[in-house]
């Protein structure tokens, strides 16, 4: 798709916010997809109208595929190398890789399953109105490669790395109670007994002590619905491997019957997998590995043919420009778990936004293209988008600027595969940083309604009917999440359907069992498999000496640690917001699926393209998609402040030269810095900050210089500051002034005040 875009990047540049704000992008060494000799030899032999049409006779048949079989025979037996392309006048390689593989032959055959070839009937939409036509299909109208929709062929020696529906990658070894597939964790506590001992949350909450936003959740939720998603069991087959509650559990066994449980059901195994010690039961990867957009378009044909116009390479919406609808009412996107709370829907909105801007200046720009180039060069640019965001400004935030390795071009060894100790354990660290209610912010920092409960969130993506998605992303730049450990707030951890006792859900237990059934090794045997050594004792893991003492008396054995546990116990590495292992485990997750990945964006477009994409931040994409206009620079970081001196004057200040209706004048609003009345700076003096409900949040004292500075703000929104006088200080003029946080990257200066002592 390079050249496609080539023609259309200067309008995404003009729409990034003036450079304004990014330094160099961050350029690594790269390596071009193709050899120049591979490169030549596939424009001399390249079909370029109908790949699949290797003889050129103008119909796509079996006779093609078996061209690309013969012609693959042919050069193995005559001794060439790689399977690099011939001088002979066919045109076997389909994919235009400069090679003769069996990947030409595959997309052969998938082109004649689609039925679709050019001598066939001509495209009747009463037979499938959601398909498109087909003079609009991809691989007949694109010369160039495009990334496939369910993740195939992007590794091509292992077509089906990355691919929908392939087992999950293990780097420790499993810990099934059999050995083959019974959950593990029959020897630990309860989970709901390890939840209540050790993340009941602090009703004030315990905020991010590295000033990340709530963004640090919301990009999290949505990337992990691009890479990952084990589906569980159904049917009357389904397993069960329910959560055994405490009997006399205040809330899910009040009556303590002794019988109650939080129910689960196992998640789907591989087939072919758990037949033995040997072959032990693997769960599934239901969409693609890839950072490539699946939770905007789909790891399916079927579900990106369903989400599109067909027209001007849109996608399909609904009302309000928000996500489209079925029949029912019920939304529809690339990912089945879009409507799980108002953030993410919100966050899956603002993408599928952002392609339709995308597709409509692309028309605009290239009046001549069809449907199909226009939807693939804007889906190209929002997948770059979506993956220069979480590389360049969402891991550094979580987990430090140097915790992910520079990248060095496309590493065709790297296995890309999920981790089941990454989407199972690891990166559910998100479900410790969300607070008990969603916000709505306004453009000035200021609520613009009544928070929600966040347990009234789940599930009710019509809400956005009514509040829009503006107010919910601002919120989301605009407050500071809660910090990464093991504390959940009730909202999350005791869920209830109904009264106490009737059902509901603990996501801490939830956690904790799935990974029983995954049969994940415990915390210090996959600390060993990444390469790390293993703990000896409790206090090793945390400095918390109380936590250390509670794991202690959960787990007996230092060696028998859930993971999940483990990980948010686990002290915080230097610069992380993460410990040790999790940091490790995150790390390597996404250094695989960006060095495997054929199509990322830095190893498939030009280095002007690429400096374009670095310079758009994530909030580029919100402020161009809504009309949100005060983010700031970095929507992950919420770190405001506000300061000022204090200053003294004598205690007789009137002059013959000033009076009360001076200006100047302290009394009257004037600068204390007023010539007339000399000040020296005041040390020791104490400075209150109040919230916008008159409460005293902060305090601190000025320093030798007078100075003082309040930057632990836990959200945006009217604040006051105020001098706390005492008998010994009095205020001249103003002692306390209002001010407004509006972003996360507001810095008050020059809130002054002028005292008499």
């Amino acid at each position: 798709m390079a050249h496609f875009l080539n023609r259309w990047f200067k309008f995404l540049q003009s729409s990034s916010s003036d450079d304004r704000r990014r330094c160099q992008p961050r350029r690594r060494l790269r390596a071009e997809s193709l050899e120049t000799r591979q490169l030549l030899a596939a424009n001399l032999f390249h079909n370029d109208l109908i790949p699949e049409d290797v003889n050129n006779d103008g119909v796509v048949s079996a006779f093609d595929a078996l061209t690309v079989i013969n012609e693959m025979n042919r050069h193995r037996n005559e001794g060439g190398v790689n399977g690099t392309v011939n001088d002979r006048g066919s045109m076997p390689d389909v994919n235009n890789d400069g090679r003769h593989t069996a990947i030409d032959a595959l997309m052969v055959i998938n082109r004649l399953n689609r039925g679709r070839s050019p001598q066939q009937a001509p495209h009747d939409p009463s037979q499938n109105p959601d398909s498109p036509p087909a003079d609009d299909d991809p691989v007949t109208d694109l010369a160039d490669e495009v990334r496939s929709i369910d993740g195939s062929n992007n590794y091509l020696e292992s077509p089906d790395f990355g691919v929908a529906g392939t087992p999950l990658l293990r780097v420790a070894d499993a810990d099934y109670a059999d050995g083959i597939s019974e959950p593990s964790g029959a020897d630990r506590p309860s989970a709901r007994e390890i939840s209540n001992t050790l993340s009941a949350a602090d009703p004030e909450g315990t905020t991010n002590d590295r000033n990340l936003s709530d963004f640090v959740y919301l990009w999290g939720q949505f990337i992990d619905h691009d890479i990952d998603l084990s589906l569980t069991q159904e049917g009357e087959d389904a397993e069960s491997f329910d959560i055994a509650v405490p009997t006399g559990d205040p809330l899910f066994d009040p009556f303590s019957s002794g019988t109650e449980v939080i129910s689960l059901t196992r998640s789907l195994i591989a087939e072919g997998t758990g037949t033995s010690t040997d072959n032990p039961a693997q769960q599934i990867n239901a969409i693609t590995a890839w950072i490539d957009g699946s939770q905007v378009y789909g790891s399916s044909q079927a579900t990106t043919d369903l989400l599109r116009e067909f027209s001007g390479g849109r996608m399909r919406t609904s009302d309000g420009d928000l996500l489209p609808t079925d029949e029912a009412g019920n939304i529809q996107a690339g990912d089945i778990r879009a409507a799980e709370n108002l953030g993410l829907t919100s966050m899956q909105t603002l993408f599928l936004r952002e392609h339709n801007r995308l597709a409509d200046d692309i028309a605009d720009d290239n009046p001549d293209w069809n449907d199909e180039q226009i939807f693939q060069a804007a889906r190209t640019i929002v997948i770059a988008e979506i993956q220069s965001i979480t590389y360049n400004e969402f891991l550094p935030a979580l987990l430090g600027e140097n915790a992910i390795s520079d990248y060095e071009g496309y590493d065709a060894s790297v296995n890309p595969s999920i981790a089941n100790e990454f989407s199972t354990a690891a990166f559910r660290f998100g479900h410790t940083t969300l607070s008990n209610e969603i916000d709505f912010v306004g453009n000035d920092g200021i609520e613009v309604r009544e928070a929600l409960s966040l347990a009234n969130a789940f599930f009710n993506p019509s809400l956005l009917e009514e509040t829009g998605i503006d107010s919910i992303l601002k919120a989301g730049a605009s407050s500071l999440s809660q910090e990464v450990d093991l504390e959940v707030v009730d909202s999350l951890r005791n869920f209830l359907f109904g009264p106490p006792g009737a059902g509901g859900f603990d996501l801490v237990s939830l956690n904790i069992q799935r990974g029983r059934d995954h049969g994940l090794a415990d915390f210090n045997s996959v600390r060993a498999a990444y390469g790390l050594e293993a703990y000896e004792s409790f206090s090793e893991i945390t400095s918390d000496s109380e936590l250390s003492a509670k794991l202690e008396t959960l787990y007996g054995d230092v060696n028998n640690i859930d993971l999940w546990v483990g990980l948010l116990a686990e002290d915080h590495a230097d610069d992380s917001s993460l410990g040790e292992t999790a940091s490790t485990i995150i790390a390597d997750q996404f250094e695989r699926i960006r060095d495997g990945d054929r199509f990322y964006y830095e190893n498939t477009l030009s280095d002007r393209e690429i400096r374009v994409i670095e310079n758009t931040t994530l909030a580029d994409v919100i402020q161009r998609n809504t009309d949100i206009n005060s983010l700031q620079e970095n929507v992950f970081i919420f770190n405001p402040s506000i300061t000022g001196t204090v200053l003294s004057q004598p205690a007789v200040v009137q002059s013959s030269s000033a009076n009360r209706n001076d200006k100047r004048s302290p009394r009257n609003g004037g600068h204390p810095s007023d010539p007339f009345r000399p000040s020296v700076p005041v040390e020791g003096i104490t400075v209150e900050l109040l919230d916008g409900e008159g409460n005293v949040v902060d305090t601190t004292v000025t320093d030798r210089s007078g100075n003082y500075k309040f930057d632990s703000f836990d959200h945006s929104g009217g604040y006051q500051v105020r001098i706390a006088v005492t008998g010994d200080v009095q205020a001249v003029g103003l002692d306390t002034v209002d001010t407004l946080i509006s972003s996360g990257d507001v810095n008050l200066k020059g809130i002054n005040f002028m005292v008499i002592s």
